[in-house]
């Protein structure tokens, strides 16, 4: 556990240098105590008058220490959730595709706010507790031993005790703990369903069923919670409880010591004294280590987050794309029992325009998310020049590729950030990423043009005003490859036949376009149709050689405008 500290080895030596100060002066009040109490007893008033300063003086240098202790404490727990946050975050975009998506996003969420919590409430303060009080504990022990022997053995006992009990719980609190986590993961997940389905819900009419639900879910993960309270209270009780019995019987010992003259009275409140500096410690180690235990399974789940997942594409050959992408003979499937390319050979050359036609579900937009490297478990070979995906730099791979989807997501910041994600570019790609996509014909309709905020997912936005800021977004890098994903759909025919137009004139752009769209005007301006069924590509030529050749592209489109018409 420390080295959640790792970072900061000068703050975390400082605070435990400081700790072991102000133990010192916890250890010292002992025998000041003993030194008042034996010159009242003895009617010493010049010994009396000289503990009149030392104790002025042991408050000032008391107050410095525990306020300088405090403050570095705050800074170094501050500073280690700052670390493990960022590692976190850091583990989680370095994964590729497919391995982040194999953890929905909530359970993201909740490791960074929920988990995060837990680890500092019953790892990091605990954590700097158990060392900083072990050593009051060892010196209060010493402290003890040489006021007298029997007493320090005496509380030796009641120690193995404090420890055996309490320690006990440390497994089924870890059991808790870790439900608990898995709990807030579930909560995190259905409360970001809920949000992002408020207007399916106030639609529908279902605010009632989603009100009894999260009560349910609700009182579920307070349950928990109070399962992992109840046992760590449990620990806590049997601290205190043998740590008083251990305090009882000490004073006793003394008090027996000092009516048979072999103890001072100032010793008798010394004793007092270290035996609550030797308990205090130990119950809060004891209440400490349960709690350490038992959120190690959570922090076991925040370290693997933490760990880079190391990615099936890692190959260090730089892509070029001067000539050709090819896929041949790829086959691949989300699911083991369900193929959607089969055996799949097609190629893009540079420069040329490829509209990918077919029936929901033939593999289309797979295509586009293997080119893009999401998934590496494919059969086969996808070639960029000749060079396999696998052994490509995809880093490099990606700056050559802008792809427009169907599904926009808008940043929730300015028009103008969503453009360049924060990026600098030139006056003149400015105006031709804005002038290609037609963002440049609604920002006067907007509160502050180019600078206005889109809102929550675009939300201050038409569908058609997000898609072209996708267009300028995908234009103003001046990628080689771009990719339209049904990426016109949420425009109006007019202005999708605009926006598509205007991207076909680009020379020296590589344009592969899934659509639904088939108007004759726009598919006579592409070089290549490729219809797919089944995972293949079926047919591939221009649009007149398609329609000329009357096969299954003909018959598709015939199906959809009777669809259409019906």
């Amino acid at each position: 556990m420390l080295r959640l500290f790792k970072n900061h080895k000068p703050l975390f030596a400082f605070t435990m240098f400081l700790g072991l100060i102000g133990s010192a002066l916890s250890i010292a009040a002992a025998f000041i105590l003993e030194r008042i109490l034996n010159s009242v007893v003895d009617g010493n008033w010049e010994v009396f008058t000289t503990m009149i300063w030392v104790v002025v003086g042991y408050v000032l240098i008391t107050f410095v220490v525990v306020a300088a202790s405090a403050t570095a404490e705050k800074k170094l727990i501050v500073s280690a959730i700052q670390d493990l946050r960022a590692n976190i975050h850091k583990g989680i975009m370095s994964r590729d595709v497919e391995q982040y998506r194999k953890t929905n996003s909530a359970d993201y969420l909740s490791a960074l706010t929920n988990d995060i919590k837990i680890i500092e409430e019953n790892i990091l303060i605990p954590l700097l507790n158990t060392i900083q009080y072990a050593i009051v504990f060892v010196l209060a022990a010493v402290a003890l031993f040489v006021y007298s022997p029997i007493i320090g053995g005496i509380m030796l006992v009641f120690l193995v005790l404090m420890y055996l009990i309490p320690a006990s719980l440390g497994a089924p609190i870890g059991k808790r703990q870790e439900a608990y986590s898995a709990g807030l993961s579930l909560f995190t997940l259905k409360l970001k369903d809920q949000f992002m389905g408020y207007e399916v819900i106030r639609s529908f009419r279902l605010s009632d069923q989603v009100k009894q639900t999260f009560f349910a879910q609700n009182k579920t993960l307070a349950e928990s919670k109070y399962g992992v309270d109840k046992l760590l209270a449990l620990s806590e009780g049997i601290g205190q409880v043998i740590g008083a019995g251990s305090q009882l019987a000490t004073m006793l010992i003394a008090g027996y010591l000092v009516l048979n003259g072999q103890m001072t009275a100032g010793a008798l409140l010394a004793i007092l004294q270290l035996s609550g500096a030797f308990v205090a410690p130990v119950g809060v180690i004891m209440q400490s280590i349960p709690m350490i235990q038992g959120a190690k399974p959570v922090m076991d789940r925040l370290n693997e987050l933490s760990s880079s997942i190391p990615s099936e594409f890692n190959g260090t050959i730089e892509p070029q794309f001067e000539n050709k992408i090819s896929f041949d003979g790829v086959s691949f499937g989300y699911h083991d029992d369900h193929l959607v390319l089969d055996r799949l050979s097609v190629g893009f050359e540079r420069g040329k325009k490829y509209v990918i036609a077919g029936a929901s579900g033939c593999g289309k937009s797979t295509i586009i998310r293997l080119l893009g490297a999401e998934y590496s478990n494919y059969s086969g070979t996808i070639c960029v020049d000749g060079d396999e995906l696998h052994n490509l730099d995809i880093d490099k791979l990606l700056t050559k590729i802008a792809t427009i989807h169907q599904g926009i997501y808008m940043f929730d910041e300015s028009i103008k950030s969503n453009i360049d994600l924060h990026r600098n570019y030139s006056e003149a790609e400015w105006n031709r990423a804005l002038k290609l996509s037609g963002v440049d014909r609604f920002l006067d309709q907007t509160e502050d043009g180019i600078n206005s905020l889109v809102g929550e997912g675009g939300a201050n936005l038409s569908g058609g005003q997000r898609q072209r800021i996708a267009v300028a977004r995908a234009l103003i890098e001046r990628k080689p490859i771009l990719i339209l994903d049904e990426g016109t759909s949420a425009v109006d025919v007019q202005t999708a036949y605009d926006i598509e137009n205007a991207l076909l004139d680009i020379e020296d752009l590589t344009i592969i376009t899934i659509t639904h769209n088939f108007r004759p005007e726009l598919l006579r301006r592409y070089d290549a149709i490729l219809f797919m069924e089944q995972g293949r590509v079926v047919e591939a030529g221009s649009y007149d050689k398609l329609i000329d050749s009357g096969g299954h592209f003909v018959k598709f489109q015939q199906i959809k405008a009777d669809v259409a018409e019906n």
